[in-house]
């Protein structure tokens, strides 16, 4: 995660610089199956951080309305099921890839978190949705350096 972010990223800008840019699709060695995990990765790592924060209730309405949103342009979405507290919290994904493809998959479920992304931003905010959400990084990905000192901080 070495990419900079602007100082108020879209919901898109932090999607994928949350997934990492590996999954680029002019990365070398960008394979379907990379994106795939890396994006599922992500979400299971953004849903347990930010249940922290929001408390798991609040943070599973805010992924299962996400998912709502994100079926209605991705409609291979209907297979995936979100179990609160329940490791993975994304279910039915690997059935997904056997039958639309990896990028396919990757592409969804990354349509899926900048809905979620853009629900918090509504909620409180962009600057606040974005500082919550890149604070709730591990200590080791905000060692990798944040091209904001304050946001950080926050």
């Amino acid at each position: 995660m070495s990419a900079m972010l602007p100082e108020t990223p879209t919901p898109r800008e932090l999607a994928r610089y949350l997934i990492g840019p590996e999954t680029a699709e002019d990365s070398p060695g960008h394979t379907a199956q990379l994106a795939t995990l890396a994006t599922l990765a992500t979400f299971e790592r953004v849903y347990r951080d930010l249940s922290r924060w929001v408390g798991s209730g609040g943070c599973h309405a805010l992924f299962t309305r996400a998912l709502a949103e994100a079926r209605i342009v991705h409609p291979l979405l209907g297979g995936v099921q979100l179990q609160a507290r329940s490791q993975p919290y994304l279910q039915g994904t690997a059935e997904i890839v056997d039958t639309h493809g990896g990028p396919a998959t990757a592409e969804a479920l990354e349509a899926m978190l900048v809905a979620m992304i853009e629900l918090l931003n509504r909620l409180i905010g962009a600057d606040m949705a974005a500082t919550l959400i890149l604070k709730s990084l591990s200590q080791a990905a905000r060692d990798a350096g944040f091209p904001n000192e304050k946001r950080a901080e926050a």
